[in-house]
């Protein structure tokens, strides 16, 4: 009763917070210039001047209630953190709690920090480029950077999936969170978009984090979702305010880093032989952030524009293309990534048959979609 109390509070504080935050946020950008023009840009489809900010409310809804509940553990349970003389191990295995059920340990809530204060820092260079354009190879260099110190130096972040190939795990772990920060950012080119595939993901990433059994990743996740919530009562289907490059690359690292996390948690539980299909349904669950990058970046490369070079090719803008509202075409990839977080977690649910059928469901859905939409991008590519 307890943990769900603490569940609903977190992710209606968050709500809260954030849709409290993004009016002043939104009067700050619009006194200090930190506008985006439609003219700023020909790839740009708004029509009106919006202020971005929206990365900096949704910040501010995530963090504040994880300090409100930091704060609250500190008064409740005394000496938790501090003995009076030692401050806590921050990676020591032992629990949180030793008595009651579901406690997290140390090193599991000093990874969701890490993965915090990664995409914090992160978000403030985005911020940096909203206010002004920075150069793709220090933006790049950051990511690379930044994921690389987060798998490098903190447990849990590397890839299991190659088992003791240090190396190839490392490279390929911080590749899937640049693949992922890239993913999200790209897709906030149309209102409602990243944030809502946000919420979606990342609150369905809270469901294989409860499965795993991962009590400070759940937490983290639902903040997200009710942070994304409240930020979308702004953003969709009118957008007052957009999140900018500092929600996108902020939403983005979390979301490469928990499903690194959660694929690693899930394989330490799984028996021998069983863990390849439950360390990719954590990935899995980004399938649409993904597959919207992998597409469009291939279409930039056949008619040999840059990747990073903005336009208007995205999946949403094939799906407008096709003859959708952009109101619909939003809504027909929220509920396209919607399905492939259920079947990420129902798969978690069921033995390995179970758990390679969703992964099946979900590859054969997925290149239906794909088969329909690159048709459409035959047509309307320019």
């Amino acid at each position: 009763m307890t943990l769900s109390l603490v569940f609903s509070a977190l992710t209606v504080g968050a709500l809260l917070l954030t849709s409290l935050a993004v009016p002043l946020v939104r009067l700050l950008a619009l006194r200090t210039g930190l506008v985006d023009h439609p003219t700023a840009g020909a790839y740009k489809t708004h029509v009106e001047p919006t202020p971005y900010g929206g990365g900096l409310a949704l910040w501010l809804g995530i963090v504040l209630p994880l300090i409100v509940l930091a704060g609250w553990l500190t008064q409740s349970h005394p000496g938790l953190f501090h003995d009076g003389l030692h401050w806590v191990n921050p990676w020591a295995p032992y629990l949180f709690f030793p008595l009651e059920q579901w406690s997290p340990t140390f090193e599991q809530a000093s990874q969701m920090l890490a993965a915090l204060a990664g995409a914090s820092l992160l978000g403030l260079l985005g911020l940096a480029d909203d206010r002004r354009p920075l150069p793709v190879s220090l933006r790049f260099g950051v990511q690379l950077l930044l994921a690389g110190l987060l798998v490098y130096t903190v447990p849990g972040f590397r890839l299991g999936l190659f088992g003791d190939h240090f190396l190839l795990s490392l490279v390929t772990s911080v590749l899937w969170i640049v693949v992922l920060i890239n993913a999200f950012n790209f897709l906030d080119n149309m209102n409602g978009l990243s944030a809502g595939l946000a919420a979606i993901t990342i609150g369905g990433s809270g469901a294989v984090a409860l499965i795993a059994q991962h009590l400070p990743a759940a937490i983290l996740c639902l903040t997200v979702l009710g942070s994304c919530l409240g930020f979308l009562r702004f953003n969709f289907p009118r957008a007052s305010i957009f999140m900018g490059d500092a929600g996108g690359l902020f939403l983005g690292f979390l979301g490469g880093a928990l499903s690194i996390l959660l694929s690693n948690r899930l394989s330490d539980m799984a028996e021998a032989g069983q863990m390849l299909p439950y360390e990719l349904l954590p990935l899995c669950v980004f399938a649409v952030p993904c597959y919207d990058l992998i597409t469009v970046v291939g279409l930039r490369l056949r008619r040999g524009v840059a990747p990073w070079l903005g336009d208007t090719n995205h999946v949403s803008h094939r799906l407008v293309a096709a003859g959708l509202t952009r109101t619909r075409a939003v809504l027909v990839l929220y509920i396209l990534a919607a399905l492939t977080a259920f079947l990420s977690v129902a798969g978690l649910r069921g033995d390995p048959g179970i758990a390679w059928g969703a992964l099946a469901t979900m590859g054969a859905s997925l290149t239906l979609f794909g088969i329909l939409d690159l048709r459409l991008a035959r047509r309307y590519t320019r």
